[in-house]
């Protein structure tokens, strides 16, 4: 210990602490004449002046009474705590302070005083300075109770934070991201005479659009048999009339009608020739139910016959419109289509071959490429928006390999999304092929009323809303082994799969999925160096009778990618699944926000933050996003002694850089200190890993 000069004061406060010695003989005469002197200070000392938060210092002080009289003790503290006061003579008094988080500098926090039997008081203080240490780590290792909120943040069971991928969808019948993502659709393969226009529509903006209704079924508000969604896709309803409903488009390009089932309806552009003849007939059909196929009666058809012609000149199958061979519905929307199409295009044109024809001519725009298949659409993808709208600057001219990939931006998340493929090829009904004429309506039993014949076909991804009837009736539609090559003998079928591959991991054989070159361009890194691994994919039945046009893998080897493929005939052709193959790539964000770190007194406040930080990303990986560190010191609010988290605190950029790094910012005070780390996302196999995080701060005293 060492000595402290000491101070004389006027006042006392504090415990009390009685000391009787033996009367001194003025106090035994009572001699009025006596002068009293106040107690003297002897001695006084303190184990340390300088102590971290919380730091314990020993004091003493010793003090003798000139008169003899009883001498009383008090302790007293400004700041920080006093612990019990102890003594081992009349003439000596010792006490522990412990150090408060903070202190101001030139304080002095601590006082005894000395009273004698005459009421007569001395004091002396103690001087201390807090000293603040910014190396002193407050943040508890990681767990679950040490964060507020983990978004597509793994904690491993080493304790770091790890980010991953958003998860995929798993059914075609329902696609939703279960949060906002950054979306980006890969061309991977086509093995069709078909040629293709691809797009999605948002399931909300068709029920706020009447055509599905809370329980999720088609609406058929007119009452004519035929659901109000597929009337419109191909302007079936009457101008006038009960069961009239509005021209999706402009101005109608044919206005004739035909009568079926008690029912008027419009003649469909899309499926009438040039000069808008009636192509209106009754004849006999094999009935396209399962277990039926072999019976036929006779049905009602509207639709026209295509000319022999290999391009077919417009206005032949033409609603006019912004593409005259889609239907408007699926179109964006635009004047060209009266701003009624609830449509978003990825792609105009999906040939990928060794010509520039187009399916009958009925391709949205132009074949311009013939050295395919080489994975690429046979047309200037990027000379196009997601509107079907030529750019004013074609960020990439020509066509080449980034024409694969359609950038879809920021996918809302919570929104569900159904694809539509619109496939251009002759229309047939030959069950023993495997196809079938589009059906309109339907009687109680399921049998056909009334077909469509249209070279210009519409399949969704949500089963229920197709209009094809699935004529084998089979559960599942189709069972594929997504990593083995397809067996183009055609001998391996779903019920019959012994010329497949084995599922990995069982005795089961499935047919294969896509052919070996299409494995193998997936394969190349412009891909990703894709290797599907031999896994099972499904399509279900629809429920309805519908025919299922699309198969949803998410491969287990391939996180927050998932890929669909498209069967392109009605009625399911071959039921192969891969006539056109697109891979879904979803980058979604990752944010880990801590718990705030245990508070400080709140006479205190952090003033300045020493962060730092390791974080890890796979090697292989340069020119990927580093994750982003930020601080606040406002992270709760308080209020009648409760305190809840704050969504908005004031945050503090950190400028670190990746891999390990330490940072010292200093910060508006608060005294609720939390972190949090983000990243963009990116590559599922470059996420970062944070592999420690050490949070030190300085404390300054609140202003009373």
């Amino acid at each position: 210990m060492h000595p402290n000069p000491s101070r004389l004061l006027a006042f006392m406060a504090g415990g009390l602490l009685f000391v009787i010695p033996s009367p001194s003989a003025a106090q035994a005469t009572g001699n009025p004449k006596a002068i009293r002197l106040p107690p003297q200070i002897t001695g006084a000392t303190q184990s340390t002046e300088i102590l971290p938060p919380g730091g314990v210092a020993a004091l003493s002080v010793q003090a003798m009474d000139p008169q003899g009289s009883p001498l009383q003790f008090s302790w007293a503290a400004s700041a920080g705590t006093l612990g019990l006061p102890m003594n081992t003579s009349g003439t000596l008094s010792t006490q522990t302070w412990t150090a408060p988080q903070c202190l101001e500098e030139g304080d002095v926090p601590v006082a005894a005083t000395v009273t004698n039997g005459y009421g007569l008081a001395t004091s002396v203080q103690f001087p201390f300075s807090v000293v603040q240490d910014l190396a002193v780590n407050h943040q508890p290792p990681f767990s679950p109770s040490a964060f507020e909120r983990l978004e597509n943040v793994a904690l491993t069971p080493q304790q770091t934070l790890r980010m991953t991928a958003p998860s995929a969808p798993t059914s075609a019948e329902r696609i939703v991201l279960a949060q906002d993502q950054h979306v980006r659709v890969t061309f991977i393969d086509k093995v069709a005479g078909a040629t293709h226009a691809l797009g999605y529509v948002y399931y909300d903006d068709l029920v706020a659009r009447g055509y599905v209704n809370t329980q999720g079924d088609l609406v058929d508000a007119n009452g004519n048999g035929i659901a109000d969604l597929h009337e419109d896709l191909y302007n079936l309803a009457p101008l006038s009339g009960p069961q009239a409903r509005q021209h999706i488009g402009t101005t109608p390009r044919c206005t004739n009608t035909f009568t079926s089932g008690g029912f008027t309806y419009r003649q469909p552009e899309l499926a009438l020739n040039a000069s808008c003849a009636s192509a209106f007939t009754r004849t006999q059909l094999s009935d396209a139910r399962p277990g039926h196929n072999l019976e036929t009666y006779a049905v009602d058809v509207v639709g026209a016959t295509p000319p022999t012609s290999s391009s077919i000149a417009l206005p032949w199958f033409s609603d006019q419109g912004l593409f005259p061979r889609l239907p408007n519905l699926l179109e964006p929307r635009n004047a060209a289509n009266n701003f009624m199409g609830l449509g978003t295009l990825i792609f105009l044109n999906t040939d990928d071959d060794g010509d520039t024809a187009t399916s009958m001519g009925l391709g949205l725009v132009p074949d311009t490429h013939s050295n395919g298949p080489d994975g690429i659409p046979d047309y200037d993808v990027s000379r196009y928006d997601l509107q079907g709208q030529v750019r004013p600057i074609n960020p990439d001219p020509g066509i080449t390999p980034n024409d694969r990939t359609v950038d879809l931006g920021l996918v809302q998340g919570g929104r569900e999304m159904v694809f539509f493929l619109v496939s251009a090829f002759e229309s047939r009904h030959n069950l023993d092929n495997g196809t079938v004429y589009p059906c309109l309506r339907k009687a109680a039993n399921g049998q056909c009323t009334l077909h469509l014949k249209t070279p210009l076909s519409v399949f969704f991804s949500k089963a229920k809303w197709n209009l094809d009837q699935d004529h084998l009736g089979q559960s599942p539609v189709a069972a594929l082994n997504i990593g083995c090559a397809q067996d183009y003998t055609y001998q391996c079928t779903t019920s019959n799969p012994t010329r497949g591959c084995y599922v990995d991991g069982t005795s089961q054989k499935l047919c294969g999925w896509m052919d070996e070159y299409s494995l193998e361009r997936i394969a190349l890194p412009q891909y990703g160096s894709i290797t599907l691994p031999r896994e099972g994919a499904t399509v279900p039945v629809s429920g309805n009778g519908s025919m299922p046009h699309v198969l949803l893998t998410a491969p287990s080897t391939m996180p927050s990618q998932w890929m669909l493929g498209f069967e392109d005939l009605p009625g399911g052709g071959d039921r192969d699944f891969n006539d056109l193959v697109i891979l879904i790539q979803g980058a979604a964000g990752s944010t880990a926000r801590s718990n705030a770190l245990p508070a400080p007194d709140a006479s205190c406040a952090v003033s300045r933050v020493r962060f730092t930080k390791t974080d890890t990303m796979a090697s292989g990986c340069g020119g990927q996003p580093a994750p982003t560190y930020e601080v606040a010191t406002n992270c709760q609010v308080c209020g009648a002694g409760l305190c809840a988290s704050n969504p908005t605190p004031t945050w503090y950029p950190l400028p670190l850089l990746p891999g390990t790094d330490t940072v010292t910012v200093d910060v508006t005070p608060g005294n609720q200190v939390c972190w949090k780390v983000t990243h963009l996302g990116g590559s599922p196999a470059c996420l970062p890993e944070v592999t420690q995080v050490q949070v030190g701060y300085e404390l300054t005293p609140v202003a009373p």
